[in-house]
């Protein structure tokens, strides 16, 4: 009897698997050979947390402007992480939708995030409608677009926090606790730690927001403490779930998921700014 040919279909890995082949561990990642520390990515993270920190306290127009270049970079490594099967076409598609979604802030009570949130999502699918290479992938390639929108829809909401004393000094404990957070990530690949580490995160964090809410700022010690929990446990927790990403044993991808994680509590930031 002659065999069964195999579905390709479903054997064949997305699109971006081939561009990490050569990286130094085999795909598919196993949880203990990919638990690793990811340089680039916490370099990428603390960067992004600095210079956010300090364009929020020279003025909105560089808040902005900062802003608009981290969801750029996540635009650049998101499709990768996230297994897109058209990864350019979605970089084109999450980058066109960054400039529209962050210039939408012009406008300082966010009234047209949403609307620029839902031209990105058309952008999506009208991307897919003139994809000349067939729909294999075309959930998760749709999926990855959503995704990328969310993360950059998230980060916008945090740019009206310069416009006050008060959202300024969320930002600033919101940022001690993302980089506070970061800790965690040099932990990784330590035998025994991995039950540990989203505690280990969490306790950083809230230890970071205190300390510098006790500095002087309008940040009381108990709203640092909501601060530094949601804000330290998300940023980690984002980059935590793509660490067995095969896109991670890249430059571009570990980029992404840096900036992603910083962008990704702008809403816990805008939230606690416009709380009294």
């Amino acid at each position: 009897m002659a065999p069964v040919p195999e579905d390709d279909a479903a054997l064949r890995e997305p699109g971006p698997d081939a561009s990490v082949a050569a990286g130094s561990l085999r795909l598919p990642l196993s949880p203990a050979g990919a638990d690793r520390i990811r340089w680039v990515s916490i370099a990428a993270t603390l960067v992004a947390a600095v210079v956010l920190l300090v364009a929020q306290g020279t003025g909105y127009a560089a808040t902005l402007g900062v802003t608009l270049a981290l969801a750029l970079a996540v635009a650049w490594g998101w499709p990768l992480l996230t297994g897109s099967w058209t990864p350019t076409a979605t970089t084109v598609v999450l980058a066109v939708a960054s400039v529209a979604i962050v210039l939408s802030a012009l406008r300082q009570d966010l009234l047209w995030v949403p609307a620029a949130v839902a031209f990105g999502i058309l952008l999506a699918f009208s991307g897919q409608l003139v994809r000349r290479t067939g729909r294999e992938g075309l959930v998760l390639t749709l999926l990855s677009s959503f995704g990328g929108l969310v993360v950059i829809a998230s980060g916008t909401t945090a740019v009206v926090a310069a416009n006050s004393d008060k959202g300024r000094a969320v930002a600033v404990v919101a940022m001690a606790a993302v980089g506070a957070a970061v800790v965690t990530d040099l932990l990784a690949g330590v035998r025994g730690a991995s039950p540990f580490l989203g505690f280990v995160a969490l306790a950083a964090a809230v230890l970071a927001a205190v300390a510098v809410a006790t500095r002087g700022t309008q940040v009381g010690a108990l709203e640092a403490l909501g601060i530094g929990a949601a804000v330290g446990t998300v940023s980690w927790s984002f980059r935590r779930v793509l660490a067995l990403q095969p896109a991670m044993l890249t430059v571009r991808g570990q980029v992404g998921a840096g900036a992603g994680s910083v962008l990704v509590v702008g809403a816990v930031v805008h939230l606690f700014s416009v709380l009294t």
